[in-house]
């Protein structure tokens, strides 16, 4: 028997050459590999000990070193049983490639896991990075509303074209929507993400063929020329005290709805001085971007009339704009909506695209803008520029003044 492992594999010298260990050998069988100079480094041919009947089995293997240094030997199936040399040559050539970017092609894609594994993972993830409790709320309400139907599939089984139809089909007005079509898949590309930091095997998330629907409706702020109306209806048709002076404040600071709701009053500093702030410890984007922004006088005055009026409407509350929960607690105001503020336009994040379009009319600056209204900059250039908090606060004033003369209001009655 040849005892040489290296030689130029073909369909003569393979039953020549790959020969089986001895029987009284304790090998289980003999690795040889080709020196062909078409075929690729690392592959070889398996070779087992016969069995009865003296048939021998000879097996195609291809190997190569992981990035991480760890060998990785795959099968690539039986000569003439199962795969030609040819076929077995191209094939050892593409699984050298995967396992020199790191892909195990024998491991089953994501291990097995479900869209449902993904969303919880998700969910655990938003919540060790102490996102906000609606954005949590939202993303498991989601995944069941949206995805039901698809939690216990495994997510190697999604394709692109599926995620394609899928989308087209949500987008319908009679089933969901354009905006709960993006919506949906928007929370879908998160998971899968979230997953592929964990499977390596698993590739790219399906979504990447969709094309979004956008808005499906234009975000216009509120027009200056209904703007003294607007803020004349305030006064006349908002009822409640609380209610009205958050819309107010949300106009005059643009702040985002549950960064003005959830203000406690630790979290402002110097209301009695000329020098208010607010900080906002948890906002969108968790408390990496937590953010600080002086006070205008306006809003000041706005909060030591809250201040006042609640310590009669609501003793020792924490809350600035409080209210009787469901529990009969006092809790926050849980939502800014106003029915008779809607026919002009008004929701709370319309105030904060109104509160912008001041920022820019006011005559600010891009970065005072993006800062007043903590917007992240990508812009180097930008993002190097830290302005005074006494800067800003003269930009604030500013900005509430410009507000206050469209809504033909004096500052006084803010």
């Amino acid at each position: 028997m040849s005892t040489k492992r290296h030689f130029s594999f073909t369909t003569t010298s393979i039953p020549k050459k790959a020969l089986p260990p001895e029987p009284d050998s304790k090998a289980k069988d003999i690795i040889y590999w080709d020196d062909d100079r078409d075929s690729p480094p690392g592959f070889g041919l398996r070779v087992g000990k016969a069995r009865e009947g003296g048939r021998i089995t000879r097996t195609f293997v291809v190997q190569r070193d992981l990035p991480g240094g760890k060998t990785k030997r795959v099968s690539l199936g039986r000569w003439l049983d199962d795969i030609s040399l040819d076929d077995a040559r191209t094939e050892a050539r593409k699984i050298r490639d995967d396992l020199k970017a790191g892909r195990d092609p024998q491991a089953k894609p994501a291990g097995g896991t479900t869209l449902r594994d993904a969303f919880v993972r998700h969910v655990q993830t938003m919540k060790v990075r102490r996102k906000q409790p609606r954005s949590i709320s939202d993303a498991e309400y989601d995944a069941k509303h949206y995805w039901g139907r698809y939690l216990d599939r495994e997510l190697h089984t999604f394709t692109r074209v599926e995620l394609f139809d899928i989308h087209m089909k949500m987008s319908d007005k009679e089933v969901h929507g354009p905006s709960a079509a993006d919506r949906a898949c928007r929370l879908f590309r998160a998971a899968w993400r979230n997953m592929m930091l964990l499977h390596e095997t698993l590739p790219d998330s399906p979504t990447r063929g969709i094309i979004s629907n956008g808005h499906s409706e234009e975000r216009k702020p509120i027009a200056w020329s209904v703007f003294p109306e607007f803020w004349a209806t305030i006064e006349r048709e908002v009822k409640n005290p609380v209610r009205a002076d958050l819309v107010r404040m949300l106009c005059l600071t643009g702040l985002r709805s549950l960064d003005c709701r959830s203000i406690v009053w630790s979290d402002i500093a110097g209301l009695d001085s000329d020098t208010p702030t607010l900080h906002r410890p948890n906002p969108k984007g968790g408390p990496k971007a937590a953010f600080t922004i002086p006070l205008s006088a306006p809003v000041a005055r706005i909060l030591r009339r809250r201040r006042d009026e609640n310590s009669v409407l609501f003793p020792n509350s924490a809350f600035v704009f409080p209210t009787i929960g469901r529990d009969g607690k006092v809790t926050h105001v849980h939502n800014c909506e106003e029915d008779a503020l809607r026919g002009f336009g008004y929701t709370p994040h319309i105030a904060r695209h109104t509160f912008a379009s001041a920022t820019a009319e006011a005559g600010l600056s891009v970065v005072a803008q993006k800062a007043l209204l903590n917007h992240r900059s990508k812009d180097i250039t930008e993002h190097y520029q830290k302005l005074s908090m006494e800067f800003l606060r003269g930009e604030a004033e500013k900005v509430a003044r410009f507000l206050l003369g469209k809504a033909k209001a004096k500052a006084e009655a803010a």
